[in-house]
């Protein structure tokens, strides 16, 4: 049976990847979803100098406390920064990358440079005028911004939503060895109607296929691991 490690993107925490880790459970594989700090169960942890190299930290305590190997690590959204850089010094642990409407990053880059101009100065303002110039709400408008539809997942990911910091978009990641290059990865696209972040994430998606990953497209707004959560488990249980 294979090991996965689900991360989780930003305003949300472990718990929106619920129905993909029962999924997989239900087929005899061992699920481990950390929450990274200052999100989900974690958010009063949250302050200004959280970056994606404390996530790092995170996730690699996972996989070395529980002893893991042959892991398919799976990143949502910003989990993607986290998940290349975890590649960076843990390579030997993994064996697939999954990335989930992620970011796939290259060294020194950050997830704000890959915003369009209009959500990087919303993004500013909502920083300096309700969070303190650091903290990113996590309020209705993300919902919308994912294009999550009215109905029960809408509902099911509002009650997730959590503050984020702006340190975890605008620190640059470091990847010198590219050693997530040397590893098998995977792509998931979404790609409903409506999308606006299918601006951001979807020259990572043509790269993938460009590229020739393991991919699929899902009509779904940015969390189609609740959207689509039967469609998620399928395509992971393939990559195993």
């Amino acid at each position: 049976m294979a090991s996965y490690v689900l991360i989780h993107g930003a305003w949300q925490g472990a718990s929106t990847w619920a129905f993909v880790e029962e999924g997989l459970r239900t087929k005899g594989h061992s699920v481990f979803v950390p929450t990274l700090s200052g999100a989900g169960i974690r958010r009063y942890e949250l302050r200004s100098d959280i970056n994606p190299e404390i996530h790092v930290r995170d996730v690699l305590g996972v996989l070395e406390f529980e002893n893991l190997k042959d892991v398919i690590l799976v990143g949502h959204s910003y989990g993607g920064m986290v998940i290349t850089a975890v590649a960076e010094l843990a390579a030997e642990r993994l064996s697939t990358l999954v990335y989930v409407d992620a970011f796939v990053p290259e060294d020194g880059q950050t997830a704000f440079q890959f915003f369009p101009p209009w959500l990087q100065d919303a993004l500013d303002r909502q920083a300096n005028e309700l969070g303190d110039g650091w903290r990113l709400p996590g309020f209705e408008e993300r919902l919308d911004l994912w294009a999550l539809k009215e109905g029960p997942a809408r509902d099911f990911v509002r009650t997730k939503l959590c503050d984020f910091q702006m340190a975890g978009f605008k620190t640059p990641v470091k990847l010198p060895k590219h050693a997530a290059t040397g590893l098998k990865r995977a792509y998931v696209a979404c790609t409903a109607d409506g999308y606006r972040l299918r601006e951001v994430f979807g020259p990572f998606a043509a790269q993938a296929q460009k590229e020739g990953w393991p991919y699929v497209d899902l009509p779904t707004g940015h969390d189609c691991h609740v959207e689509a959560a039967d469609e998620c488990v399928s395509f992971l249980l393939g990559l195993s």
